[in-house]
């Protein structure tokens, strides 16, 4: 860009002070992203780095805030997908060891059924009083026996609660024609209800 003079400013004095080398790199992991930053502001004729503290710099500090809002509990758990990117050009040696490489990831789509059979196997509730106040209204319509969730229906009989995999597999056999004609939505909705799944 034809930068010669550049005026850093940034939140982290620990940061700040391990680009100007008052600070030794310990993590592996930000070593490369601390080396090309040094190979940057070699670059330039004159660089001023300034630590802002957080209470000056209000826009990110909201930012911050914000993310930190959406963090999980402590007893909470997510699965999230990550996408890894190089944001600093790899090293020739780390590149030749990637190049064969390649990484799959499943996200995993949590399964209904997983809560109720925690509340009826192992009363246990999710933190949120919302999910748990649902959980505990639902509970009575559900029998959990020898590892399979069961729900009541208006008749007495029990029906099998499907997962989404075996629900489509369900809904496949239902409507092909193996347990008669073609029906409707409701129709196949309610076959499926009298061929003992939920």
């Amino acid at each position: 860009m034809g930068i010669e003079d550049l005026d850093l400013h940034g939140d982290s004095q620990f940061v700040i002070n391990q680009l100007l080398e008052e600070y030794e790199v310990k993590k592996k992991d930000l070593v490369s992203y601390h080396t090309q930053a040094r190979q940057i502001l070699e670059r330039l004729d004159t660089v001023k780095l300034q630590h802002v503290p957080r209470s000056v710099n209000k826009m990110d500090d909201a930012l911050t805030n914000l993310a930190a809002t959406l963090a999980l509990g402590a007893k909470e758990d997510m699965t999230i997908p990550v996408c890894g990117k190089w944001v600093v050009t790899p090293s020739e040696e780390e590149f030749a060891q990637e190049i064969n490489a390649f990484s799959v990831y499943e996200v995993h789509k949590e399964d209904w059924r997983q809560l109720l059979i925690d509340y009826l196997g192992h009363r246990k509730l999710p933190n949120d009083v919302r999910h748990k106040t649902k959980i505990q209204m639902r509970a009575p319509h559900f029998l959990y026996y020898n590892d399979t969730l069961y729900r009541h229906s208006f008749f007495g009989l029990r029906m099998r609660c499907l997962g989404e995999e075996e629900a489509q597999q369900v809904v496949k056999e239902a409507h092909s024609g193996v347990c008669g004609a073609h029906q409707s939505r409701p129709k196949l909705y309610d076959r499926i209800k009298r061929m003992g799944y939920y």
